[in-house]
């Protein structure tokens, strides 16, 4: 076996998941494809790279070592390919998009079609991840730019805004909360919940909101798509908190109602982020430029930048 950059990235995927079956999810792939290329990598390099455990894994001191080395050739082939695109004119090649949900479903659908469309020999290859693996990963250079949520850290990355959004509850339609126009935040913590992953941002700020009111989410369950939410609500078992480009404007043949909230925290900006324009590679840069034009709201300019060139927006 050689050691290639899928493997390393499958690897790198299995350290921040600390779990092979989420990792595998994240991959598309089965969570015995992804033990195997573990083992394998583990046989090539001649040691442990995990310690495996009832609960998930975590990287042995080789495992750790390899992160950082994994992570510099990611870097390493981040450059090349930006340097070999200045012998092009960027009209051919590739761009890795890493993305959380919200915004491929709310945002991108779009915007990737008419880059396509002005592009036919640019391939987009677009990747689903939280908001602070995204962040991570751009640092690292897996991927060439990402679209995630403000309120995380973004130091070493250039971010703009890219559009804007309100979270919202969704209820069923019986619920007491359903001839409500509007709700605050602190009321929904009195009913069920059907949360999204852990991973998320969202369900990080509402965790972090409901300790400064001192209580507690009321998690029913948890799920992994936003199908999946709107399903559970459906059926009553408890109310969701999306984003309104997830939940649309749907009316009662739906089998549920979207609540406006009146926190302020609830308005939620989606960012564009990458390391360094100049180091992309051309493709991207087009891909890039597509984004800004696609932006609806105040241009960059007029939002105004720091003097790196960041915007102020974290």
């Amino acid at each position: 076996m050689r050691i290639d950059l899928v493997t390393l990235k499958i690897f790198l995927t299995v350290i921040e998941e600390r779990n092979l079956a989420r990792a595998a999810e994240r991959h598309f792939i089965a969570t015995s494809a992804v033990s195997k290329r573990i083992s394998d990598l583990e046989d090539v390099l001649g040691v442990q790279l995990l310690e495996r455990r009832n609960m998930g894994v975590r990287p042995t001191p080789a495992g750790l070592e390899l992160v950082t080395h994994a992570k510099d050739m990611m870097l390493v082939m981040a450059r090349m390919r930006a340097q070999m695109s200045e012998y092009g004119d960027g009209s051919k090649g590739e761009v890795r998009v890493f993305a959380n949900s919200t915004a491929i479903v709310g945002f991108l659908g779009p915007v990737i079609r008419t880059f396509l469309e002005a592009y036919p020999q640019i391939d987009v290859h677009l990747e689903e991840w939280s908001t602070p693996f995204i962040v991570r990963a751009l640092r690292d250079g897996i991927a060439d730019l990402g679209t995630f949520w403000s309120g995380v850290s973004t130091a070493g990355l250039v971010v703009q805004p890219f559009r804007r959004s309100n979270l919202v509850a969704v209820v069923p339609l019986q619920h007491p909360l359903a001839e409500r126009s509007e709700v605050s935040f602190a009321e929904t913590l009195d009913y069920d919940l059907i949360a999204f992953h852990e991973g998320s941002l969202i369900f990080r700020m509402m965790q972090s909101y409901a300790a400064d009111l001192q209580r507690k989410l009321r998690i029913r369950l948890q799920v992994t798509s936003f199908d999946a939410m709107r399903t559970m609500v459906r059926s009553g078992i408890g109310i969701a908190v999306m984003s309104d480009v997830t939940v649309g404007t749907p009316d009662e043949s739906f089998g549920y109602k979207v609540v406006p909230f009146t926190d302020e925290w609830t308005k939620l900006e989606s960012l564009i982020g990458y390391r360094d324009f100049d180091a992309l590679p051309r493709s991207a840069q087009n891909f890039v430029r597509h984004l800004q034009r696609s932006y609806p709201g105040p241009t960059p300019e007029a939002e105004g930048r720091n003097e790196r060139g960041r915007y102020p927006l974290t």
